[in-house]
């Protein structure tokens, strides 16, 4: 029986598109791919988007996993998902990366000028 790569739909044979894909079936699917479970822990409060968004290019650059999770109710514009943390959001690493993430966020904290207002 044909199968669709992509929805991994199974058709009768002789069928050749995938009705709702657009594209050409293929006759065995590939095994599907195995879901990797991640400890995530919590590396640092977040205290806005930006924040969050520059420190996990950071971490990335140096070939590190980073979730960040925004403590906010999606949809709903400033509405906080719990009323017992101030801050917008948390940047999480897989556990294994945890020190090594922390020791490339400091280095890159402390390269950082100071900020002096005006």
């Amino acid at each position: 029986m044909p199968f669709c790569p992509k929805c991994r739909t199974e058709y009768v044979e002789g069928t050749v598109l995938c009705s709702d894909c657009q594209i050409e079936l293929i006759d065995e699917l590939p095994p599907e791919d195995d879901v990797e479970m991640v400890n995530w822990q919590v590396l640092q409060e977040l205290p806005d988007e930006v924040v969050g968004y520059v420190l996990k290019g950071v971490l990335e650059e140096a070939g590190i996993k980073v979730y960040i999770r925004p403590l906010m109710i999606p949809g709903y514009e400033r509405i906080r998902a719990s009323w017992f943390k101030s801050n917008w959001g948390d940047l999480l690493v897989p556990e294994e990366n945890l020190e090594e993430a922390r020791e490339i966020i400091d280095e890159y904290m402390s390269s950082l000028p100071d900020y002096e207002g005006e």
